[in-house]
């Protein structure tokens, strides 16, 4: 396992410096959006083939939905809270105008 996320680094590191050498030719870099999204679909679907494939996942389903759908309200209530209390207590929404004291 260790060694799975030393070599996830290290491609991480070999792709960061041949970027920042420019040896990447720019109509790559202009593809690489694309590449990336269909990689990423590749990814889910062979996840959700693994999910399909496991019986007791199967089997749980209802109760880990029912929890994701409990993680996401929670989690988007508690941001919007925090968020709020932030901006209440570092930003100010009084303006600040110049002129004379009449």
């Amino acid at each position: 396992m260790a060694l799975r996320i030393l070599m996830y680094f290290g491609l991480l590191a070999v792709g960061w410096f041949i970027s920042s050498k420019g040896l990447i030719h720019n109509n790559l870099m202009k593809k690489i959006s694309g590449i990336q999204a269909v990689i990423l679909f590749g990814l889910i679907y062979v996840m959700g083939v693994r999910v399909g494939m496991d019986e007791q996942v199967l089997s749980s389903i209802g109760k880990i939905g029912l929890t994701a759908a409990v993680f996401a309200v929670v989690t988007v209530a508690f941001s919007i809270f925090f968020v709020y209390l932030l901006r209440k207590k570092l930003f100010s929404d009084k303006r600040i105008t110049g002129g004379s004291d009449d």
